[in-house]
């Protein structure tokens, strides 16, 4: 249920959890919903010359006096008290809706980006730094990271795929250590590695586990050539190589069997090898075309360390499993009471104990139960499952689209606001 209500700029506070209903591009925060814990936040927020924002009561640390217009509010503060698990799943829920608010934002920009990058390359250029840094910012800012996943029906869009990849490969280069302008380099070569298609009129459905055909290590024409393509746009919106480089390696491979140019683990970029690693993996989680089949995140995750062991650094795959953890959001698993479930976060830091949506009759109508195994030592992972060891019921309940989507956030913050039973 939506809780927020609209209130005048002027009665702002510190302690107020507040959402701005507005593009990521129009404010300098990293998020559209959050808590204004400083009084420089407060004052950013009234520079922005709104005349009322949305406010919400229960998730914040003040509270208006009832008045004219404010009903709402009033039967927010009188309604019968929630069960603990109401609670978690509506606090749940609303955190989700801000961060797919985020993820939509994010595909709005690369739109935007894709629009512009073959008639005003400068104006294409600033879009997407202004996007990334956005990440890089937040990345940089906190230490209590989560990876969560999103339940959208984009997701199998060209710029789901984009904003997809920009988000495995932050994470991944964080986890290695990259300062923020490495970090920066990195999202945008993610976010633009396959700009070239549009110009060449190539389907979103085409990638390139659909396009190779037996006896061919590379694809046909013209898919083969997007790469150049898209490097040539990165090139004439003024990028340096530490970016266009990235970008011309995105489907490279260690062993020598990628293209364009089948280089060695020994001749490509970092950066080119993790935009190479990412790329396919969500390529093997969301595959465009119909007719092939979508791994699951822990499925694909075994299939890195199986037939395509050989394509990627073996420090690579290392920092990407302590990254996503063994089962990554969008895995289905049984959990040691025999319970199936999906992963839908996981901590960085805590990724042996992910946050799981867990089915049971005991969880109330909707068949849905959030279980948060870091606070649940008792509780676990029996077993990673396949698709087809899902019960049906299962699947319709839990998991509503078929692609999946991806949105990170401060897991401290998501912490600190849960409402208490």
């Amino acid at each position: 249920m939506n809780r927020f209500v609209a209130i005048d700029i002027g009665q702002l506070r510190i302690g107020m959890y507040v959402h701005l209903e507005m593009g990521w591009l129009s404010h300098p925060f990293p998020v559209n919903s959050f808590k204004i814990t400083t009084q420089e936040q407060l004052q950013t927020l009234q520079a922005l010359k709104l005349s009322h924002i949305q406010y919400d009561p229960r998730r914040s640390d003040v509270s208006l006096p009832p008045v004219d217009g404010e009903a709402e509010a009033e039967q927010v503060a009188d309604a019968p008290r929630l069960s603990a698990h109401a609670q978690e799943m509506e606090h749940w829920s609303a955190n989700i809706e801000v961060l797919r608010s985020g993820f939509h934002a994010a595909q709005a920009s690369f739109d935007a980006v894709q629009a512009l990058a073959q008639t005003q390359p400068q104006l294409a250029r600033s879009r997407s730094d202004a996007a990334i840094d956005n990440y890089v910012t937040h990345l940089a800012a906190e230490r209590d990271l989560s990876l969560h996943l999103l339940f959208d029906e984009s997701g199998g869009s060209a710029s789901a795929h984009g904003v997809n990849t920009a988000m495995l490969a932050l994470l991944l280069g964080k986890t290695l250590g990259f300062d923020a302008g490495a970090l920066h380099d990195l999202g945008v070569a993610a976010l633009l590695h396959d700009l070239g298609k549009q110009r060449l009129n190539i389907f979103p459905s085409s990638c390139a586990l659909n396009e190779l055909v037996p006896g061919r290590a590379q694809p046909p024409q013209p898919y083969a050539s997007h790469v150049g393509e898209s490097v040539a746009l990165a090139q004439a919106m003024g990028y340096a190589p530490a970016v266009t480089t990235a970008i011309a390696q995105h489907h490279e491979c260690a062993d020598g069997s990628g293209f364009p140019l089948g280089l060695l683990a020994s001749d490509m970029d970092r950066s080119g090898q993790i935009l190479a690693l990412v790329n396919h993996y969500e390529r093997l989680c969301n595959p465009p075309a119909r007719g092939m089949v979508a791994l699951t995140p822990h499925e694909a995750l075994a299939s890195l360390y199986g037939p395509y062991r050989q394509r990627f650094s073996p420090e690579l795959l290392s920092a990407f499993v302590q990254t996503l953890g063994v089962y990554p959001p969008g895995s289905w698993v049984e959990l040691t009471d025999g319970r199936q479930g999906l992963i839908v976060s996981v901590n960085m830091e805590k990724v042996l104990k992910p946050t799981v949506m867990a089915y049971g009759a005991a969880a109330g109508q909707s068949g849905q139960q959030l279980v948060e195994l870091h606070q649940q030592s008792e509780l676990g992972v029996r077993r990673g499952l396949n698709k087809d060891q899902v019960l049906p019921k299962v699947l319709a309940t839990l998991q509503p689209y078929k692609h999946l989507c991806y949105f990170f956030d401060s897991s401290a913050v998501a912490g600190a606001e849960k409402v208490s039973s």
